[in-house]
């Protein structure tokens, strides 16, 4: 596989998003009382899902990180403009990296450590489907691509926080989707504004641009929807 090679399927980078959600689609065939498997299926595919992480390192050109790397560029939902655009780059790369590595440590602490009320499998699953949104949020190059991953990562958070959260964790999970859901709308309007003033999705495109034929008030109007949208969701505050 060629980093560089910008084709959807032969793009390593399409593979790394892809394997854990992959992973968790064959665990739904496992009976969930048979843990073992359940456990040893999740470490694999994290581990998988690592080894084609080590191979977008290595063919990583570090003397161009400034640049995007294995640039994608294919359609996706023509109606809207919104398209598959991912890549990588020197401050996507380390984030990629981090994920990779934690996921199956998360895998490796939960063997014995599945929290009440238990099911290993549900909660594998999540952190399966978690570890792809976190690693298409760093991949992708359109808004709303980029949208639809982050939301994918809020919805194992829900659940997790909802079944395996603690004494009052039915209060958290409905106040977590609350801020969250706020935080959506103000992100999601804040991407629509751009696109109906800039004309596209394309944050590379957005970049070039720089704010270029947006009045100063309609720019800071744009950028306190991101900011307060990005803020609730990171969590930066209240």
């Amino acid at each position: 596989m060629d980093l560089n090679s910008g084709q959807f399927w032969s793009s390593p980078i399409t593979y790394m998003v892809f394997l854990p959600v992959a992973g968790a689609l064959v665990m739904m065939l496992v009976p969930r009382t048979n843990e073992v498997a359940q456990k040893s299926l999740a470490l694999i595919t994290s581990l998988l899902t690592a080894g084609v992480g080590i191979v977008i390192l290595t063919q990583f050109n570090y003397n161009e990180a400034n640049k995007i790397q294995g640039y994608v560029n294919t359609s996706w939902i023509d109606f809207i403009n919104a398209r598959w655009i991912v890549g990588i780059d020197g401050i996507s790369l380390p984030m990629i990296a981090l994920t990779l590595l934690i996921v199956p440590l998360c895998i490796i602490y939960s063997w014995n450590h599945i929290p009440a009320p238990g099911n290993a499998k549900a909660f594998l699953i999540l952190i399966l489907i978690l570890e792809t949104g976190m690693l298409g949020s760093f991949i992708a190059l359109d808004l709303i691509l980029f949208f639809v991953f982050f939301e994918v990562m809020l919805l194992p958070m829900y659940f997790m926080i909802g079944v395996w959260g603690g004494p009052n964790r039915q209060y958290a999970s409905i106040k977590f989707f609350l801020f969250t859901l706020f935080g959506s709308a103000l992100m999601l309007v804040s991407f629509l504004a751009l696109y109906f003033l800039q004309g596209t999705f394309q944050i590379p495109e957005l970049a070039e641009m720089a704010g270029s034929g947006l009045a100063r008030t309609t720019g800071l109007l744009i950028f306190g929807g991101m900011f307060l949208g990005f803020g609730i969701k990171v969590p930066m505050f209240p």
